[in-house]
């Protein structure tokens, strides 16, 4: 699986868990399982930031320093 491949599943799952986020707003469900779904979506958010970022730091910079 190719890198974007990789990336766009993680967006998508972090898409359902957002999606899963409203529907227990809409249920009313206790505040701290949202707040606990919440911040597992930012951590998954974090690791594709980080991910696209450790690779645009190996490919596009390190390639403008070598040329």
């Amino acid at each position: 699986m190719t890198t974007h491949k990789k990336e766009l599943t993680r967006l998508k799952r972090i898409e359902g868990q957002i999606r899963g986020v409203q529907k227990m707003i809409e249920e009313e469900r206790y505040c701290i399982d949202i707040l606990i779904q919440l911040s597992s979506i930012m951590g998954a958010i974090k690791a594709v930031e980080e991910n696209l970022l450790e690779r645009h730091l190996r490919t596009c910079v390190q390639t403008s320093f070598l040329t």
